[in-house]
């Protein structure tokens, strides 16, 4: 049996959960079905959600690579990371 939704689609879904910024998985399926479930006619619920992603990481991993590769910083000798700030002098005696 084919599945309801294709992989470009999930992976369509993949991407705006990133671009909007939802990072919670279950909040962003209930997101999907309230509001755009007129742009997919099938949405799965969150497991099936959760297992397409898993089965597509290798190709969700070429996609952002590619994009990334789209990008002005791609080959810059500057890296920037982000970390949680740390204060200073509050230790324990």
């Amino acid at each position: 049996m084919a599945p309801q939704i294709t992989d470009a689609e999930m992976l369509t879904l993949a991407v705006m959960q990133a671009l909007l910024g939802h990072t919670n998985e279950a909040r962003w399926v209930r997101h999907a079905h309230r509001h755009l479930h007129g742009m997919f006619p099938y949405l799965p619920g969150q497991s099936g959600y959760n297992k397409r992603l898993r089965a597509l990481a290798g190709t969700l991993s070429w996609l952002i690579r590619t994009l990334a590769k789209e990008t002005t910083v791609f080959n810059d000798d500057v890296l920037l990371v982000d970390s949680t700030p740390i204060e200073c002098a509050r230790s324990r005696e």
